[in-house]
This record gives C-alpha cells, sequence and structure tokens, in this order.
C-alpha cells in the first residue's frame, strides 16, 4: 500500500506547512482527510516514524498557539479591567489631574 503512506505522509506534510503559516482550520481538514485513508497499520516503519514526528511536532505547535491566545486574552482582559477603572474614575468628579489617572 505505498500509494496510501504517500498520499498520507502529503497530508501530514501539508498540514505541518498549514500550521506553519497559522492555517489552523485548514490543518483540521488535512488530518480528517489522513483519518479517512484506512488503517495505518499497513504503513511502513519510516512512514510511521515520520507521522509519528510530525504529529509531535503540530502538537507543540499547537499547544504553543494556545498558550499565545492565552497571553493575549489575558492582556486584553488586564486592559478591559484597567479601562473600566478609567471610566468610573472619570465618572466621578474630581480634582484629581487626567495625567495622574492615566498613570495607574
Amino acid at each position: 500500500m505505498p500509494k496510501v503512506s504517500c498520499l498520507v505522509e502529503q497530508l501530514t506534510q501539508d498540514a505541518i506547512e498549514a500550521a506553519q503559516n497559522g492555517q489552523w482550520e485548514q490543518v483540521i481538514v488535512l488530518y480528517d482527510q489522513r483519518l479517512s485513508h484506512g488503517p495505518q497499520q499497513a504503513l511502513s516503519s519510516e512512514a510511521i516514524k515520520f507521522l509519528v514526528e510530525s504529529d509531535q511536532w503540530l502538537v507543540k505547535r499547537v499547544r504553543e498557539a494556545q498558550a499565545a491566545i492565552r497571553q493575549h486574552l489575558n492582556d486584553i482582559q488586564d486592559q478591559r479591567r484597567k479601562l473600566g477603572v478609567l471610566k468610573r474614575q472619570w465618572g466621578v468628579k474630581s480634582t484629581t489631574q487626567v495625567r495622574h489617572l492615566l498613570t495607574i
């Protein structure tokens, strides 16, 4: 079944390239296609090794992307909190100068 092996390997390589370009929806599509191309027991040991290493690489990239997204969301949440504080402070008539409020 070398045809299946080549197709599965090509789909995996395409998924890696899509991940490198941040095209995560395409990665999902390619992995779905890879799964639909039959059992992988008939693959050579080299093909299996390639697939395992590629999958491990991809899992690592997904985790890195998830961590970056989490950090970005935390940063946004912090900024929203700070803006909420500023809005509340500006809504209250105060003698505090605006310049001071912006440094908080």
